[in-house]
């Protein structure tokens, strides 16, 4: 299993930021303490059970890059359960839905920024995202986060909030929703980048040349790599999702009877992150299939170059095979002539015979030649 990402603690920067719907603004701080003036909202959600009113201003906290003090701090402050705080101080990768009698929480792995530094031999390829985990308590009138560094999705939803035509939905919920459907939108530019370099490797494979198609391999190799890292990441979180609308559709039974749950709106939007979430996934096997499809056929090609390399190579072989066979009889009677013993024309004056044994030679070798011509040996 891969190594979820470790949050790097910044202390120096503002990690803390508050928003309320009343002022529609963010507190920002780079301690826990410098919140005390907000921490009024917090308080009342401490044994708060019954069902939130319209009029109450919601309120959101995010801490970003949580230490463990931090982590202490907050769940001392709003009782989230023992387990649930080891939870988030290990970083723990598993992607699920948790139902508590003052919040419930929900667990999901995204993506955090591609560097933009690339390498000198592979500047044409993207680094493959890492992954990280965002957790979200959620509470009658608020909601509390604790987002990894390099994500963008509480200024993305925080600016969707302040644009929202009509205020009266924003609830706790309704930022649940806003997050994780930011979350599933965040994979957007990472499948269209895919995409295009799906559809340019398909392009290349019956154009490109032999050193072309051998450089075409790696890149199929780390782009599959890529899809099956973006594919994980985005599987649980069907059954996630699938087994929360379960759940909040037969609230009040069992040890669920005191527990929050979201109401009938947010199973609607939930909905809508469903479908999202499928054709995403649908989509990224369709484009994992078009790169299988490209590498057999990359292979192909490069057997049927290897295969006709081979041919060649032993066409050649067998012609040269063929003019070794005629010119060693020569050599015979040319290593002959160069023993000690008595040869046709020795005592004869003259290059008649050294002409003639050469002419001989040439006869013979030009009606092998005709006859392996003519037999096409050659």
């Amino acid at each position: 299993m891969e190594k979820p990402h470790s949050y790097r603690p910044i202390t120096q920067s503002r990690r803390f930021s508050f928003f309320s719907s009343q002022s529609h603004e963010s507190i920002t701080s780079s301690v826990w303490e410098d919140l005390n003036g907000s921490l009024d909202h917090l308080l009342q959600e401490r044994y708060h059970k019954s069902h939130p009113s319209p009029n109450q201003p919601v309120w959101w906290l995010d801490i970003r890059d949580a230490t463990d003090q931090d982590i202490a701090s907050v769940t001392q402050t709003l009782s989230i359960h023992p387990l649930t705080a080891e939870d988030i101080a290990t970083r723990d990768p598993r992607e699920k839905v948790e139902v508590f009698p003052n919040y419930y929480l929900v667990s999901f792995q995204t993506l955090l920024s591609s560097p933009s530094s690339r390498s000198n031999d592979d500047s044409h390829r993207t680094d493959i995202p890492p992954s990280a985990g965002l957790y979200i308590f959620v509470f009658h009138y608020g909601v509390v986060t604790f987002s990894p560094g390099g994500c963008g999705h509480v200024r993305r939803v925080r600016h969707r909030m302040r644009k929202m035509h009509n205020p009266e939905i924003l609830s706790s919920d309704w930022i649940c929703y806003a997050l994780i459907d930011d979350i599933i939108d965040s994979f957007e530019p990472f499948m269209r980048t895919i995409e295009r370099e799906s559809e340019a490797i398909e392009d290349q494979v019956f154009i490109a040349r032999i050193d072309d198609v051998k450089a075409l391999i790696p890149q199929i190799d780390f782009l599959r790599k890529k899809i099956t890292h973006i594919t994980r990441v985005l599987h649980g979180k069907v059954d996630v999702l699938n087994g929360f609308v379960k759940r909040c559709q037969a609230p009040g039974k069992g040890a669920d009877a005191d527990a929050v749950f979201p109401n009938g709106d947010l199973l609607l939007y939930l909905g809508d992150v469903q479908d999202h979430l499928v054709t995403t996934l649908s989509s990224l096997a369709h484009t994992d299939e078009i790169i299988s499809r490209s590498r057999v056929n990359c292979l192909a090609q490069l057997s049927a170059t290897n295969i006709r390399v081979s041919f060649a190579i032993n066409s050649i072989m067998g012609k040269l095979t063929l003019l070794a066979a005629v010119i060693v009889p020569m050599h015979l009677v040319t290593g002959l002539f160069g023993m000690n013993v008595e040869v046709p024309g020795q005592h004869s004056s003259g290059l008649s015979w050294f002409f003639g044994i050469v002419g001989v030679f040439g006869a013979f070798m030009v009606i092998c030649i005709a006859i392996a011509a003519k037999m096409r040996l050659l």
